[in-house]
């Protein structure tokens, strides 16, 4: 066999090994965020707590819920998974994106370091705080209050 039978052979076997192991794109796994990742801030003392553990909502959005106290302070928040793990560890993308604001979505860097979100509550409540990895590149955050439930709401367990 001359060389260049050769390389041909083997590029061809390359090529074949490549894509008999590639996934088509319906079979692409799909990063579960809520099995590790929690909004953590001065609110949690920035450790990782369960109850600021995210949850799906849809797709590659999650939340989660925490209650502010509206004393005219910001919170400092990321979202991050327990080591802080690049590509985990989402603060905001530039110095514009670091006041979040009711209404309004902030672009995050999971690659951050130090760059923790702010907000300041108008008043005390539940506050949901959302992350969209929809864009890998370009996560969005934005919070929204959380509608309070009535007491009914609360002692009915809901069926």
């Amino acid at each position: 066999m001359n060389i260049i039978a050769k390389c041909l052979a083997v590029a061809g076997i390359t090529l074949l090994a490549s894509c008999s192991i590639t996934p088509y794109p319906d079979q692409v796994k799909v990063d579960d965020r809520s099995e590790y990742l929690y909004l953590r801030g001065n609110f949690t003392w920035w450790d990782i707590e369960e109850h600021a553990k995210v949850e799906r909502v849809e797709g590659q959005v999650y939340k989660a819920k925490v209650e502010l106290i509206a004393d005219g302070q910001p919170y400092e928040f990321k979202f991050a998974d327990e080591n802080w793990s690049l590509g985990a560890n989402c603060g905001y993308y530039d110095k514009a994106d670091q006041q979040v604001i009711i209404g309004k979505k902030s672009s995050a860097n999971c690659n951050a370091k130090f760059e923790p979100f702010k907000f300041t509550p108008s008043v005390t409540a539940h506050y949901n705080f959302f992350i969209d990895f929809s864009d890998l590149n370009l996560p969005k955050v934005w919070i929204e209050q959380a509608p309070e439930e009535n007491l009914i709401q609360q002692l009915v367990p809901k069926f």
